[in-house]
C-alpha cells in the first residue's frame, strides 16, 4: 500500500513530547498506533528504534525526542507511534515517529506562523517550517523532510 502526501492543507495533528507541543501537516498523517514491541536493527543510529510491520508493509520507526533534539527518556505510558507519509530526495516514504502523546486536529493559518528562530535553543529550530501560539501556547510546526536525512532515507527505502 503507497500512502501518498496530500498538499495545500492549513490542519495540523497535534501530540507532545517532553511536554512540548509538536505539530505536523494533516496530509503527513496516516496512522497512530499503539506503542508496540520493535524488531531491533543492529548497526542503526541511535535515534532508530526499529521497524514494525503495518497491513503488510514495514515501516522503520525513530524516537521522537532523539530526532527533534531533546533528551532521551523511558516512553510514557500514553506514547504512541505517528505513521508519517512525506517526499524525500525526489520519493515518497512512510515512517513511524515514537511520541509521548497525541493531542487534536487544529487550523493553523499561514499569517499564524512566526519564524522558528523564536523557538530558542531547547530545539532545533531547522527542522521546522515555524511555530504559532495556540490559546496562548506555543505550537512547534514540524517539516518532515528536515527532520530526515539522506542517511534516513536509505535507511527507510531499505527496510521497504
Amino acid at each position: 500500500m503507497t500512502a501518498e502526501v496530500i498538499y495545500g492543507l492549513n490542519a495540523y495533528f497535534t501530540f507532545r513530547i517532553e511536554g512540548e507541543l509538536f505539530a505536523v501537516n494533516i496530509g503527513n498523517m496516516t496512522k497512530i498506533l499503539e506503542l508496540t514491541e520493535l524488531t531491533e536493527v543492529p548497526n542503526t543510529s541511535k535515534a532508530f528504534k526499529g521497524i514494525i510491520n503495518v497491513f503488510g508493509d514495514v515501516i522503520p520507526v525513530f524516537d521522537g525526542r532523539l530526532r527533534f533534539g531533546l533528551p532521551e527518556k523511558e516512553s510514557p505510558p500514553k506514547s504512541c507511534i505517528l505513521i508519517l507519509v512525506f517526499e524525500l530526495d525526489g520519493q515518497t516514504v512512510s515512517s513511524g515517529i515514537v511520541v509521548d502523546s497525541v493531542e487534536k486536529v487544529i487550523v493553523i493559518n499561514p499569517d499564524q506562523i512566526q519564524d522558528p528562530t523564536t523557538l530558542g535553543k531547547r530545539f532545533n529550530a531547522g527542522l521546522t517550517d515555524g511555530v504559532a501560539t495556540i490559546n496562548e501556547e506555543p505550537v512547534v510546526i514540524l517539516n518532515m523532510e528536515k527532520i530526515f536525512s539522506t542517511e534516513d532515507v536509505k535507511l527507510i527505502t531499505t527496510v521497504e
